[in-house]
């Protein structure tokens, strides 16, 4: 008999014994499976939980992000500071508005919470949001709530919590409508085919961007922006986008120049009597850099219009390239325009407000003789109107102008200043501003909303050619708002 070795007889029931242990095993987990227990859980108590943290970018234009940092470990809490104009921490308190930026990787199965904090003003407002970056919604009151005692505006916290549930994994999300340079672009192509549009590059801001100004008048052919057809008409100047974050204007540009070229009676009439000179983004460069309220040097460009009196109507050397600019190639040209003269100068911004302040303008001056001269009067009394005429076909969403404007103006460096200074009443230069909230609607105010008062600025410039159009200094009627006591408080310019 062949020799056996003891060690084969342990071998064969220790594999047995280990398949019968494995078998019982292999039964306890399907029993327990069954009975709705999780042995993954169990077995895996151990190892860490993978979470994915949503991803917060700035990588494109008017973009503007500060530090982001978690406010627990669920990565569905974060904070969200608000960046000061090129990361300058000398500018200004109330500098710190803008935000927009991109979030990756967002949790859709429950809600993300953004903390807002370090805003340099104290009133509620709504951000926006959208999924491609085209399409804005507001989010719902619901989902916003204003951080409680932020009344001071050198507080670093004050701001806003945002708890929402979004519904895709990628978002946009910024302070208000954006409109970039691109999106500028973009309109301008969809008119420069037409026969009444001459679009011009007037020059090259600081940081090599074009300047674009767009001419707007009846049959203007051939490659000059002025023709015979031009003659003899009044020219209106706009200037928009001067603080860079402050979109409402252009919108409101959108709907005003679509109103002047519409191929029927108003539009007719608007390019048969005014050549429109329209500078849609003043501050590019602020606009590209996603600054709220300067260029990229850190510089205000609203009251830096700086010139010598009773001399020479250019700017000088103090003044920044961008206004230079502006005074130069088209401002000192329509002055001299003896043919076309100014009779209307808007000075385009937004205002961070109370949620119920509707868009409203800075007049000047006042009707008191003892007060104002002759041609201060007159220049209030041309505000005024002017005014009322816009309320008028706005369905009465503007404050009422206070009863007394004041010349608080004349000690800065606007350019209203610049218009007093050489031409006095001939021309009603006046500042316009547009507001963020609900803006006197029952609703927050939308795009097309500020579109819709655009066309209204255009229909009061219709009127401003009528004798019938008139309003009694009295008169406030058109006004659906009671007025303001707050508003006019506020700095010119704001």
């Amino acid at each position: 008999m062949p020799k056996i070795h003891r060690t084969q007889h342990y071998l064969a029931p220790r594999v047995f014994f280990s398949l019968i242990t494995a078998l019982m095993l292999l039964m306890t987990v399907s029993i327990s499976g069954c009975n709705g227990l999780s042995n993954n859980n169990m077995l895996n108590k151990s190892e860490p939980i993978d979470i994915v943290h949503p991803q917060f970018s700035a990588g494109f234009e008017s973009a503007s992000l500060g530090i982001v940092s978690a406010l627990d470990g669920s990565g569905h809490a974060w904070n969200v500071a608000i960046k000061d104009d090129n990361n300058d921490a000398n500018l200004p308190v109330s500098y710190r508005t803008w935000f927009y930026f991109r979030a990756d990787d967002v949790p859709t199965a429950s809600a993300l919470r953004l903390e807002f904090s370090g805003f340099g003003f104290p009133y509620f407002f709504i951000p926006v949001y959208s999924y491609d970056q085209k399409n804005w919604q507001y989010f719902h009151e619901d989902e916003v709530t204003f951080k409680p005692n932020c009344t001071d505006l050198t507080q670093k916290d004050c701001g806003l919590i945002v708890n929402k549930r979004f519904d895709k994994t990628t978002v946009w999300i910024a302070r208000t409508f954006p409109y970039t340079a691109n999106d500028l672009s973009v309109f301008l192509d969809s008119i420069t085919d037409n026969p009444h549009v001459r679009i011009q590059t007037l020059g090259k801001s600081p940081n090599d961007q074009p300047i674009r100004m767009i001419t707007i008048g009846d049959r203007l052919t051939g490659h000059s922006a002025h023709s015979a057809a031009a003659d003899h008409k009044k020219t209106v100047w706009i200037n928009a986008r001067t603080h860079p974050a402050e979109t409402g204007p252009s919108f409101l540009l959108e709907g005003l120049i679509h109103t002047v070229l519409a191929n029927d009676r108003i539009g007719k009439y608007l390019r048969q009597h005014y050549v429109f000179k329209i500078v849609p983004m003043h501050n590019v460069d602020g606009v590209t850099a996603g600054n709220y309220r300067t260029n990229t040097a850190s510089i205000n460009l609203e009251h830096r219009w700086f010139f010598d009196e009773q001399s020479s109507p250019y700017l000088n050397d103090q003044a920044p390239m961008e206004d230079k600019l502006l005074n130069t190639k088209a401002m000192v040209p329509i002055l001299r325009d003896q043919k076309n003269p100014p009779v209307l100068a808007l000075n385009l911004h937004s205002s961070n407000s109370t949620p119920d302040t509707a868009a409203f303008f800075f007049p000047h001056f006042g009707i008191d003789p003892i007060k104002y001269n002759q041609a201060e009067q007159a220049l209030w009394q041309t505000q005024d109107a002017f005014i009322k005429a816009v309320a008028s076909h706005y369905h009465g969403k503007i404050e009422q102008p206070p009863k007394d404007g004041g010349s608080g103006f004349l000690n800065s460096a606007f350019p209203e200043s610049w218009w007093w200074e050489h031409k006095g009443s001939a021309v009603n230069a006046i500042t316009m501003e547009t507001t963020y909230g609900r803006a006197g609607f029952d609703h927050w105010i939308s795009s097309n909303d500020l579109r819709e008062l655009g066309v209204a600025v255009a229909l009061a410039i219709a009127d401003m050619n009528d004798a019938s159009k008139t309003f009694d200094k009295d008169d406030v009627s058109m006004f659906s708002l009671p007025f303001n006591t707050e508003l006019y408080g506020k700095d010119e310019g704001d």
